[in-house]
């Protein structure tokens, strides 16, 4: 079958790839009160440190705990703003000053002090390669030198080197400041992951397999929440999720795709909410796999996915096919000029045959609680591949471990997130040293380098134009849209989400 818009969306009229509302309905117990929003995720955080859990659970759990000394505009034009420091400066290409708010409280009602902020961003918990918070803060705060005490109220934070981005790494995650007292308390890392105490706008009260509860805290210095508490639930399947709001066992519900929009809708009381997100659809490459060490087939794989007929048959449209690792948000950085990527099978073919591929099987990961509608773009992009030749094992997994088990390695799908609008915290944080395992360009890495440590713009766009296309010529992924993060709701609930993978509920009130 040649797989194009038209076909693509008839497979998943036909319900080959999803067929979900034909799935078995489970119904939730009504678990909490008046009071409480309840919101069902497809997955939950296993633990509550932001230092040990970077996926979209805790990035949807973990932003109502935690403050940073510094945020961003989320829901506007992303410019920096105070937090917990209510001021701050620079010092020099390396150094920056931060005046901490006075009177903020932790959960425990102990009072935010310098040593809090200094202990957070210590060598032990996220600098030393032996610790657990070592591989979360490579990614976002590697060149952090060291975080020091001036005074009483000020912080000065140094840099290895020159660093553009050392006031946006202060918003990045990993940055959230915990209170010390209470981390030593736990006896570290594990126990402290149990029942964490941040200064957010909910504190913790239980964590479990099937829900994450947390209170509102009065004391909050951004002021007390409208809600008396939030609770997360464990809603791995899309139809639960659907049937659980529609019978009121939900508030909120995450992860609707566009065509189960009509699903929610056709309950007057209910709404989809959400849009596009900072954050890009990849299909990971790792170059561990014999087959997928030749280039030519990564780059024929690329050229035989048609991206739009995907976007048109999932998305309904309400999505974008990026023209390199880049987005708008990036300002200076963004280049509107850089070419469309190409569907080209014929000439995908040319490379197959050119690289001596013979079909040998290759490996192809998906979770079964996924993010968006993966199994249904898997299906697509399988039939795309085996229309050039090429012979796919599609294996769906349950958790990201397994996504990533070695040996046996060869595709995965995944999730570039751009946490913060510069190219730092997304074309170099998802492809940096860090992932050298799975893929390594030596010339890559040094304009990485540059990039993160020169304060020139010219310089560092010059570096970037540069990765964009080392990512396109020896590519370790390929990029098949933006991300679109859709929600149902109660329309009575007053939540508006923020085009981000987070989800912040400071200002969420109930009907």
């Amino acid at each position: 079958m040649q797989v194009t818009r038209r076909s693509a969306m008839t497979l998943l009229g036909a319900g080959a790839a999803y067929g979900l509302l034909g799935a078995p309905t489970i119904c939730f117990a009504q678990a909490a009160g008046s009071s409480t929003l309840r919101v069902a995720l497809d997955e939950l955080p296993k633990q509550l440190d932001p230092l040990l859990y970077q996926t979209n659970p805790g990035y949807r759990t973990m932003l109502n705990i935690y403050d940073t000394l510094l945020t961003v505009n989320y829901a506007g034009d992303g410019a920096l703003k105070p937090a917990l420091a209510e001021s701050w400066k620079r010092i020099d290409a390396q150094t920056i000053e931060l005046v901490l708010r006075q009177g903020v409280l932790f959960h425990d009602g102990s009072p935010l002090t310098v040593d809090d902020v200094v202990f957070s961003f210590s060598f032990g918990r996220m600098f030393d390669p032996k610790s657990p918070g070592y591989g979360v803060a490579q990614q976002f705060l590697s060149t952090i030198k060291s975080v020091d005490a001036v005074d009483a109220k000020t912080v000065r934070v140094t840099s290895k080197v020159a660093d553009p981005a050392l006031e946006l790494r202060l918003t990045a995650w990993g940055s959230q400041i915990v209170s010390k007292k209470a981390f030593e308390a736990a006896g570290g890392f594990a126990g402290f992951a149990r029942k964490p105490v941040g200064t957010g706008p909910f504190s913790v009260g239980s964590l479990s397999p099937d829900a994450v509860k947390l209170k509102a805290f009065a004391q909050y210095w951004g002021g007390k929440p409208n809600i008396e508490a939030l609770t997360y639930s464990s809603s791995p399947e899309l139809s639960s999720r659907i049937a659980g709001l529609a019978s009121n066992d939900f508030d909120i519900i995450t992860d609707v795709p566009a065509d189960q929009f009509d699903a929610v809708t056709r309950d007057s009381s209910l709404e989809i909410v959400g849009g596009t997100v900072a954050s890009l659809r990849i299909i990971k490459f790792d170059t561990r796999n014999e087959v997928l060490k030749d280039v030519r087939v990564r780059k024929a794989l690329g050229l035989a996915v048609d991206r739009q007929a995907i976007v048109d048959a999932l998305w309904q449209g309400k999505v974008d096919v990026p023209h390199g690792h880049q987005l708008p948000a990036y300002g200076p950085f963004f280049d509107a000029s850089r070419p469309a990527y190409k569907y080209d099978p014929t000439e995908a073919k040319k490379l197959l045959d050119a690289a001596g591929y013979k079909g040998q099987p290759i490996p192809y990961r998906i979770r079964t609680a996924a993010y968006g509608p993966e199994l249904a773009t898997a299906q697509i992009v399988v039939s795309m591949w085996e229309q050039i030749g090429v012979k796919i094992d599609l294996q769906i997994v349950e958790n990201f471990a397994q996504m990533m088990a070695y040996p046996g390695v060869g595709m995965r799908n995944g999730v570039d997130p751009v946490l913060v609008n510069d190219p730092l915290f997304g074309l170099w944080r998802s492809y940096d040293r860090s992932q050298k395992d799975v893929w390594t360009n030596e010339e890559f890495f040094t304009l990485g380098d540059k990039l993160q440590s020169s304060i020139d713009l010219g310089e560092r766009k010059q570096a970037f134009a540069k990765m964009m296309d080392i990512f396109d010529a020896d590519p370790p992924g390929i990029i098949l849209h933006t991300m679109g993060v859709f929600y149902g709701k109660k329309k009575s609930i007053k939540w508006k989400p923020i085009p981000s993978v987070y989800m912040d509920f400071r200002g969420a009130s109930l009907a």
